[in-house]
C-alpha cells in the first residue's frame, strides 16, 4: 500500500513537470513574447501598461483614498472600449460585416464579444451601483480590469497563442506575479502627509493641525 502511494506520488509528480515545462512554461513565454513578435498590439498596450503602473504610483502616495464609483465607471468604460477595438481587429481583415462577424466560429471574434459583453454589464453595475461597494471596487479595479484587457489584446492580436486552458493558467499565474509587483510598488511609495500649520486657542495654548489641500 506503501509502495503504491510512493509510485502514484512520483507519477503525478513527473506529469506535472512534464506539464510545466513542456506546455505551460513555454505558453507563458509566449504571452509575454507576443507583443514582440505582434508590435501593432503595442500601440494597446503601451498606454494601459502604463496607466496601470501609474495609477499604482498615485495611490501608493495616496493610500488613505478609495477607488470611488467614478473610478470604477472609467475602468469599465476603458475595458468597453478595448473591446471594440479587439472586435474591430478581428472582422475587418477578413471582409466582413458587423452583422455577419456576430454569427462567425471565430474563437478571437468571440472572445471580443465576450468582453465587450462583460464590460457593458459593468459600466451598468458601477453606473446604478448595484452591487455592493466593496465587490464592485473589487471587479472593477484598475489591476483587474487592465489585466483583462491585457490578456484579450495579447490572444486576439497574436496567432501563436491559444485559447485554452493552458492559456488561461499561464495568464493567472502571470496576473499574480504582475500583482505582486504592483503591490510592491504601491507599499515602497512614501504616503502623502499633509503640512501642519499651527494655531493658537483662545485660551492660548498651541496645537499643530493638518493643513487641508486647496
Amino acid at each position: 500500500m506503501f509502495n503504491e502511494t510512493i509510485s502514484t506520488v512520483v507519477s503525478v509528480a513527473n506529469v506535472t513537470t512534464t506539464y510545466v515545462s513542456g506546455d505551460l512554461y513555454p505558453r507563458g513565454l509566449a504571452i509575454v513574447d507576443a507583443p514582440f513578435r505582434v508590435p501593432e498590439m503595442l500601440w494597446m498596450l503601451i498606454p494601459i501598461i502604463v496607466s496601470l503602473v501609474m495609477m499604482e504610483f498615485y495611490f501608493g502616495r495616496y493610500k488613505e483614498e478609495e477607488l470611488g464609483w467614478n473610478t470604477a465607471f472609467g475602468n469599465s468604460l476603458v475595458l468597453t472600449f478595448v473591446s471594440i477595438d479587439l472586435f474591430r481587429h478581428t472582422y475587418e481583415p477578413s471582409g466582413m460585416t458587423i452583422l455577419s462577424s456576430l454569427q462567425s466560429p471565430d474563437t478571437k471574434i468571440g472572445i471580443a464579444i465576450v468582453l465587450f459583453g462583460f464590460a457593458l454589464l459593468l459600466v451598468l453595475m458601477d453606473f446604478f451601483h448595484f452591487l455592493p461597494k466593496k465587490l464592485a471596487y473589487a471587479i472593477s479595479s484598475g489591476p483587474f480590469i487592465q489585466m483583462i484587457a491585457l490578456l484579450g489584446i495579447v490572444i486576439v492580436y497574436s496567432k501563436g497563442v491559444p485559447l485554452d486552458w493552458t492559456t488561461l493558467l499561464a495568464s493567472l499565474i502571470l496576473f499574480l506575479l504582475a500583482n505582486f509587483v504592483l503591490n510592491i510598488i504601491y507599499w515602497i511609495i512614501p504616503s502623502y502627509r499633509p503640512p501642519l500649520h499651527r494655531i493658537i486657542n483662545i485660551d492660548g495654548i498651541e496645537r499643530l493641525t493638518k493643513k487641508d489641500d486647496d
